[in-house]
């Protein structure tokens, strides 16, 4: 299949543009600096843009299966760069055709699904620009006519791939999942739509 993957670039992104070229798919990956994408692949279709610029967006998304969004800020200031970039990102399915969207988001962007220490402390005082955009996202995405999922991954680790992690529709079941088991799960909701139109949970067993 033909997968568009945006902040490819990031440590979830590059692990999908792996794992989906491994497993035969065709990859367009787009990074605002493409040099931190370090896989070369005769199936890897490299594309530098800045999420804001709608043609460059488009450009990646033209002719795709699917799109799988990673992106993600570190700065906790007022933006709506996450809402605003998946915007032009809905956009540009809708005008092209492409109906599958898969997005990463937290655990957190429910509001009461990301334990008492995290959501009552830790995410009000260090994080809560970043989580009031994150549930701008849920929502412009929400509002979409493509085929949506929305992932609330637990805390994101760099440990291998498990094949094992659990998926519910309320709150997550353990602190940590790695990376790899996301991009695991993105993947296979390529093609398996049991969990359109919902925000799963997902947490290491």
């Amino acid at each position: 299949m033909k997968i568009a993957v945006f902040g490819a670039s990031g440590k979830t992104g590059i692990l999908i543009v792996y794992q989906a070229l491994n497993q035969g798919h065709h990859v367009t990956a787009f990074a605002r600096q493409p040099s931190k994408v370090t896989i070369q692949h005769k199936n890897l279709r490299i594309i530098q843009g800045d999420i804001m610029d709608y043609d460059k967006v488009r450009l990646a998304v033209e002719g795709q299966d699917a799109v799988l969004c990673t992106l993600g800020v570190n700065i906790n200031k007022p933006n709506t760069l996450l809402s605003d970039g998946t915007r032009n990102i809905l956009q540009a399915m809708e005008s092209t055709g492409v109906k599958r969207f898969i997005c990463m988001s937290s655990a957190g962007i429910l509001g009461n699904d990301s334990g008492f220490w995290f959501g009552k402390i830790f995410m009000p005082l260090f994080l809560k620009h970043i989580f009031e955009d994150k549930k701008r996202q849920a929502k412009v995405i929400e509002a979409s006519n493509v085929e949506w999922v929305i992932l609330r991954p637990t805390g994101l680790t760099d440990s291998p791939k498990t094949n094992t992690y659990k998926i519910n529709p309320g709150n997550p079941t353990s602190r940590t999942i790695p990376r790899a088991d996301v991009a695991d799960f993105m993947l296979k909701l390529v093609a398996d739509k049991r969990y359109d139109r919902t925000l799963p949970a997902l947490s290491s067993y």
